[in-house]
């Protein structure tokens, strides 16, 4: 069973190439390394301009994997090609433990040829560092033969799937004869995997909190409507649908998963109304233990500005304290929609408190110190790599090494870059949600305290029916 996918890339040729080459990809520690020779960075080669043994799972399909990047380079310049679009990125993946490596990069040499050997150069690596091994291609977007472009619709990905299966029906490997609808978006694919709150994770929450609690469908719209969904059920439509606050659109409930579809949901609420539930008698509970401080807290100095902001954030989207048990499904529904971003909030927040960092100047100052070191290591880099060229032995080996740990030192501060970005642009959006989640609050309570009275009081006011006796 063969998977197969493709999109362009825009930015630069030399990116997508060395990811499809990583030697940490196609390497894996369960081949010796007399049958997985480690595969150099193409860029790396093409600068120093020195030879390397040949490489096993790579193959240049019109161009040699070594100068691919020239020599696709070169079929644009030839054509005076100015696309946005550089190349296309693809992938064919296969099925656990159905293929050797040397299979899968025969199988995947031989589609790149189908596909696109008669007009287009490609670069395809087989990547051995997960138990799926799957093919990388890496396409030129321009043809070197006629000039004109390859076209990433619908119609030519069909045909990479056909011939993909048909390829894999010749190696007597499985195939998905019918396969679904449309597939899982790939961050919400990785979220769920993680086991990260994604929208439908925490729906089937609010679902299952709501059936627990409901002996009628209207127990369960009620359940549901307090944790801020509405539920249709609409006797003309076949299936039942949910939407929450703030979504755009609704979405099916069976789409949630087997125990959520018309006749399921009504079995789970049915069980309820016969189910008999014990309890042990509460034992006596032991004494709580009291500690009595010395000293006040009144002098003590709270932590406000962007640390603060950030720090109640993640208490309020349950991050902190750290294992915390939280109720996603009761989250507002504010809140809700930044659960798949906990990571880069966390993130964020991490970096301000690192570096104590509580205003947006104190924000921009440091992110500039790091733009300027970065400019610095990049420049110091450009004389290393000019270095190495004219060296050999032990001091381009050190030079080398140099060279890693630049490298290691820019992606931190990339990263962090990345970090303070990100933090100017959610910075107002952050307080202007908690705004409205206080507001939201302080009027459910209000609404809250207003029917308690009203349930308290009574028909208090009605007039006297026994006439004052």
């Amino acid at each position: 069973m063969a998977v197969c996918e493709i999109w362009d890339v825009r930015g630069r040729l030399d990116h997508p190439i060395d990811y499809a080459e990583n030697p940490e990809k196609t390497a894996n520690p369960n081949y010796s390394e007399t049958d997985l020779q480690a595969l150099v960075d193409v860029m790396e080669y093409a600068t120093n301009q020195y030879k390397t043994e040949q490489r096993f799972f790579v193959t240049g399909v019109n161009c040699d994997p070594a100068s691919a990047r020239e020599e696709m380079m070169i079929a644009k310049a030839q054509w005076n090609d100015e696309s946005e679009i550089i190349c296309y990125h693809g992938f064919q993946s296969f099925k656990s433990g159905e293929v050797t490596p040397k299979q899968a990069h025969e199988i995947g040499v031989r589609l790149a040829q189908r596909m696109w050997g008669d007009r287009f150069q490609v670069i395809v690596a087989t990547h051995l560092n997960t138990d799926c091994l799957h093919n990388h291609f890496v396409v030129n977007s321009v043809s070197f033969m006629d000039g004109k472009h390859y076209h990433d619709n619908k119609a030519n990905l069909r045909l990479l799937r056909q011939r993909s299966d048909e390829l894999c029906r010749e190696y007597a490997l499985s195939v998905i004869e019918h396969p679904s609808g449309r597939k899982k978006p790939y961050a919400l694919y990785q979220a769920e995997k993680n086991g990260m709150p994604t929208r439908d994770n925490v729906a089937r929450q609010a679902v299952d909190e709501a059936i627990s609690k409901s002996f009628t469908l209207k127990d369960f719209d009620r359940q549901m409507a307090e944790m801020g969904y509405h539920v249709r059920f609409d006797p003309n439509r076949k299936y039942w649908t949910i939407i929450g606050k703030g979504w755009k659109r609704p979405k099916r409930l069976y789409k949630l998963g087997e125990d959520y579809t018309n006749e399921r949901i009504m079995e789970r609420i049915r069980e309820n109304s016969y189910a008999v539930k014990f309890s042990r008698f509460a034992g006596p509970q032991k004494p709580i233990p009291v500690y009595r401080l010395k000293g006040t807290l009144n002098g003590a100095k709270k932590i406000g500005g962007l640390r603060g902001l950030y720090l109640h954030y993640c208490y309020r989207l349950g991050i902190l304290p750290k294992n915390r048990k939280q109720n996603y499904a009761r989250l507002h529904y504010l809140l809700k929609d930044d659960l798949m971003k906990m990571e880069a909030i966390s993130q964020e927040t991490r970096l301000l408190c690192r570096n104590r960092i509580d205003t947006v100047e104190q924000l921009c100052s440091y992110k500039e110190s790091l733009e300027t070191e970065m400019a610095d290591l990049l420049q110091k880099r450009k004389g290393l790599y000019s270095q190495s060229r004219k060296m050999g032995g032990e001091e381009k080996e050190a030079i080398r090494s140099q060279l890693s740990d630049l490298s290691k030192r820019l992606r931190e501060i990339r990263k962090e870059v990345k970090l303070c970005e990100g933090i100017e642009a959610r910075n107002d959006t952050l307080k202007k949600k908690l705004k409205t989640i206080r507001a939201d609050e302080e009027q459910q309570r209000k609404e809250l305290m207003t029917n308690e009275h009203k349930r308290r009081s009574g028909r208090t006011d009605r007039p006297n029916e026994l006439g004052g006796i």
